[in-house]
């Protein structure tokens, strides 16, 4: 378990197997740049989706992507509801913390987060079911709502969104930069089987194709207030190539497939074969101990016992050989670039981490660095993901 300074990744589990650990807490150091630069994108009310359009999300030195929600409908006198979200595709409910939350508890991790008010809201519909979710560090828990939800930099609304009114949230969320949680995953991931955003933007024909696309950049120890896109009703032409490859996933929850093989010297090297999902929530690479082990000491990273983290000198990134993969018969190499995250200007990250799932659910997490280097292009009908390269070309400071 890393220390307080943590920022964020999620450990979701939603089954019997737990991934609570997978989805990785990183250390960074502590900044004012994500609350205030992402709320400057413009919000727009439309009722349909005119083309794919793009989301920006905050790029957090390369731990974290946020990006911004709006959800009711104001009446008179009252302003927008946003918050600040992970949009993440390892999970698939919506929540944010509700106006009762922590209103007896003058520490409540509630405190210094945006909270919803149902009653400044036209468009507010009860559900009143209640919902828990448990994360690897905490949890969240209070009932469930309807209201319209809207996404920053897009004309995207929908209708009767079911979300959670968190009344409730671990005091691990205390010091972190978001406001809650959109789930990107699919309807047999969620609690109580509540539609997560994207489904139902699809089910309500808001998007011209069911497919929503993401770009993340790298920036280094830089910080960055558009650090990617999310883009919604179809692909990003833009800033990522054409479509390598579609991936059959082999369980339409999360997004996962199968990977044949990975290594340094060839993707042969380690060939047993696993179940691996895409995850837009998790910061690094998380395999099995063993062979991300064996990984870490090729890259001549130490591990960090206090942080929980594989190390490495930032001077030696450049010179660092590609990680290769084997996914649907075909080879991907991840770069020295997206293999790495900076705390400081000196001691780098490795993006790699031990998982101990007991044989359940998926072995591997590719996490960020994967998405960095591939364009991930989420096919909701088909059940397919897509693989692109990122046309990011510029240069990171080391």
């Amino acid at each position: 378990m890393k220390h307080a300074s943590l920022l964020l990744l999620l450990g979701i589990t939603l089954f019997s197997f737990s991934l609570c650990d997978a989805k990785y807490q990183v250390r960074v150091q502590r900044g004012k740049l994500i609350k205030h630069s992402t709320q400057k994108y413009g919000l727009r009310r439309f009722d349909r989706l005119v083309g794919a359009q793009h989301q920006h999300v905050a790029d957090f030195r390369d731990f974290a992507y946020f990006g911004n929600i709006t959800i009711g409908t104001p009446i008179a006198s009252k302003s927008e509801q946003t918050f600040l979200v992970v949009l993440d595709t390892g999970s698939s409910n919506l929540w944010v913390p509700d106006n009762t939350c922590g209103v007896n508890d003058v520490n409540s991790a509630c405190k210094h987060k945006n909270k919803y008010f149902g009653t400044d809201s036209s468009s507010y519909e009860k559900d009143g079911r209640p919902f828990s979710i448990s994360y690897g560090t905490g949890s969240a828990s209070g009932y469930f709502g309807k209201d319209t939800l809207c996404f920053a930099d897009t004309t995207l609304c929908i209708k009767s969104q079911i979300f959670g009114q968190a009344s409730s949230i671990a005091p691990f969320f205390a010091n972190q930069e978001i406001d809650g949680i959109l789930g990107l995953g699919f309807t047999d991931l969620a609690v109580n089987k509540a539609p997560p955003p994207f489904v139902n933007a699809v089910d309500q024909g808001l998007v011209e194709e069911p497919i929503f696309t993401v770009y993340l950049e790298h920036h280094g120890i830089n910080k960055a207030a558009s650090g990617g896109y999310f883009t919604y009703g179809g692909e990003d032409p833009d800033h990522c190539g054409e479509i390598i490859t579609w991936i059959p996933l082999t369980k339409a929850a999360y997004w996962q497939f199968r990977m044949q093989g990975v290594g340094i010297d060839s993707s042969s090297e380690n060939t047993a074969g696993w179940e691996v999902i895409s995850d837009t929530g998790t910061s690094f690479i998380g395999g099995p101990g063993k062979v991300i082990q064996e990984l870490a000491r090729k890259y001549g990273a130490t591990y960090d016992e206090f942080n929980d983290s594989y190390v490495l000198p930032c001077s030696k990134v450049k010179t660092l050989p590609s990680l290769k993969l084997k996914i649907n018969d075909m080879d991907f190499e991840i770069d020295p670039i997206n293999l790495v995250a900076h705390p400081d200007a000196t001691e780098c990250d490795l993006t790699l981490f031990d998982m101990y799932g007991g044989g359940f659910g998926p072995s591997w997490i590719l996490g960020d660095p994967f998405i960095r280097q591939f364009c991930n292009i989420h096919d909701i009908k088909n059940k397919r993901l897509g693989l692109a390269h990122s046309k990011q070309t510029e240069d990171v400071t080391f």
